[in-house]
């Protein structure tokens, strides 16, 4: 039963993000590409510099908002195929 509510819980939480993110006309487009921008950038510098743009506490929530905007864009894309 507390599974079942947890999995509410967290369905209710990312639909409110969803609206949430939604609602402001430019910030799907500045979340996405400022995401792809910034790990694209540190991946460059790792390559050829040998040096860590981001760090841990930077990236990890950056891949997370590249993930998470790209299930949004594909989700959104479906919705109107």
């Amino acid at each position: 039963y507390l599974q079942n509510v947890i999995q509410l819980l967290q369905y209710l939480f990312m639909k409110k993000l969803e609206k949430l993110i939604e609602s402001v006309p430019f910030l799907p487009p500045i979340l996405y590409f400022g995401s792809v921008g910034l790990l694209g950038y540190d991946i460059y510098s790792y390559v050829f510099y040998e040096i860590d743009f981001l760090n841990a506490y930077t990236r990890y929530p950056l891949t997370i908002i590249f993930f998470f905007m790209t299930g949004l864009g594909v989700k959104k894309y479906q919705n109107k195929k």
